[in-house]
């Protein structure tokens, strides 16, 4: 691609640019994080602070379970570009998930102030003592993406977010997430099917709930890489996931069917400060998170990143089964006993009647998977569709990167613009490193090749449908240039 790439060379990031490409572009220089991570923050000289009132610039880390994903890093670009650069932030990687206790060792940092920002799944609370975000788990309340957006954008969120100060922190934002599936190595769409299976959930009191109110076992305490080998040593039935975690966890190599018109419940994201740290910002700064938090769940798209993943899936053999209308009455009506236990609690019976209030006569149509007919990205055979303008996104993770020669710290975030002048425009976000400028030229299409310039082109095939734009490489000089081009099909957001 058409812009600086940075791969590790005997334990060194080598700067690949050389000067047949577009002018030099700056080496990307590694933050001190030792220095970040004792505490949080540093001005422009790299020296601790005690306060933020005198600060230039502040970054923060903000410790993320599940990574640098493409709705963390859009919430560091936000802020950034909503304080004029005076807040950064990086991603921290000290509560991975190959740790099964990571959520609940967060939750904790931050009550105790060890952490001062953090974007933690709201299951996470419930382990903690905090039982304010369990209707958002409840057994196939919420099973559809209509219903989380206004869940997620509405007051139900606020209140459940103002829970939080009650222990010392700032719920800037509910963040939504793809649906929770249940996939397994033999169907699980009935009550029957649940019957003594052995279902590996992320340790979490309600989804234990619904899965032993199913008559399935919970298997709790498993990372992915154990999850996966007890699939396969056929020590596991099933696990409840997202097709995100299904693909970048391999689990549908195991256990290969999944139901395309089953949900559990939702998974949401909840972006968290401090209390006391938060109160030491400026009020512009305050609004300046709230209005970013806010942006990043307007932006947050998992119908259509899961749509792309099943895509996916289903060319490595993942095989979508449906569930009879008799199957999903059977297990509704098995999961009744957990809403006995979940409604003794009047503030989660309050949100479990007002989520209903919101469905509606919505159907659970929207959480219903793409039929395996059609790769993501290919238009219809004889279609006539133009190059489309706009602007694009992907996300290359490090389990992307993993067995590739790439080196991990090279997972990032980057969107592409198409402008209908003819010009085009690139940007990265990384998560843990400084910003890289933006490149850009002028690009021409004939037919289905798309040639961008100015200095060596790359000169790429393209396919366009449903917002999807997929390249093919026809020349691209640089190595990890024709990787991120191909590695994900590119989601228009604009």
């Amino acid at each position: 691609m058409n812009h600086q790439r940075h791969l590790s060379e005997a334990g060194r990031v080598a700067d690949l640019d050389s000067e047949r490409r577009r002018p030099a572009r700056r080496a990307i220089v590694l933050l001190p994080l030792l220095a970040l991570l004792a505490s949080g923050c540093f001005d422009d000289s790299g020296k601790t602070k005690a306060g933020v009132e005198s600060q230039k610039t502040l970054t923060l880390i903000m410790q993320a379970p599940d990574g640098d994903d493409a709705d963390t890093v859009y919430f560091a670009a936000e802020v950034k570009r909503r304080t004029n650069g005076r807040i950064r932030i990086l991603i921290g990687g000290d509560y991975s998930s190959l740790d099964p206790n990571n959520e609940l060792r967060l939750a904790r940092a931050l009550r105790r102030g060890d952490v001062k920002l953090g974007y933690l799944t709201s299951r996470a609370w419930e382990r903690d003592g905090i039982s304010t975000f369990r209707a958002l788990q409840a057994p196939f309340l919420i099973i559809d993406y209509k219903v989380l957006d206004r869940v997620v954008s509405g007051h139900i969120a606020a209140r459940m977010l103002t829970s939080l100060e009650r222990v010392g922190l700032v719920g800037l934002g509910l963040v939504p997430n793809e649906l929770r599936r249940p996939l397994g190595r033999h169907p699980l769409v009935s009550a029957s099917a649940y019957r003594g299976a052995r279902i590996r959930v992320v340790t979490s009191p309600t989804s234990e709930l619904l899965v032993r109110a199913l008559g399935a076992r919970p298997i709790t305490k498993l990372d992915a890489k154990e999850a996966l080998v007890a699939l396969r040593l056929h020590q596991l039935d099933g696990v409840e996931s997202s097709t995100h975690f299904i693909e970048t966890n391999s689990y549908a190599d195991q256990a290969p069917y999944l139901p395309s018109n089953l949900a559990l419940f939702a998974k949401t994201q909840t972006i968290v400060m401090g209390k006391r740290f938060f109160a030491h910002l400026s009020a512009a700064d305050q609004a300046a998170l709230r209005e970013a938090a806010a942006a990043t769940v307007a932006h947050a798209d998992p119908a259509a990143e899961e749509r792309t993943e099943v895509g996916r899936l289903c060319q490595r053999g993942l095989r979508l089964v449906q569930a009879t209308r008799g199957d999903l009455e059977s297990l509704r009506r098995a999961a009744e006993p957990a809403y006995a236990v979940l409604e003794r609690d009047p503030f989660t019976k309050r949100a479990i009647t007002e989520i209903e209030r919101l469905k509606g006569g919505t159907t659970s149509s929207t959480a219903t998977l793409p039929a395996c007919s059609r790769a993501v990205g290919t238009p219809a055979a004889g279609s006539n569709t133009a190059f489309p303008s706009g602007t694009f996104e992907t996300r290359i993770t490090q389990a992307d990167l993993r067995g590739t020669g790439f080196p991990p710290s090279n997972a990032h975030f980057e969107r592409l613009t198409f402008n209908k002048d003819g010009t085009w425009r690139d940007v990265w976000f990384h998560p843990r490193r400084a910003d890289q400028p933006p490149a850009g030229g002028r690009y021409t299409v004939r037919g289905d090749v798309v040639t961008l310039v100015p200095a060596n082109p790359d000169v790429l095939k393209w396919s366009y449908y449903r917002g999807v734009l997929t390249f093919r490489i026809v020349s691209d000089p640089d190595a990890f240039g024709r990787f991120t081009y191909t590695v994900h099909p590119w989601r228009k957001v604009k």
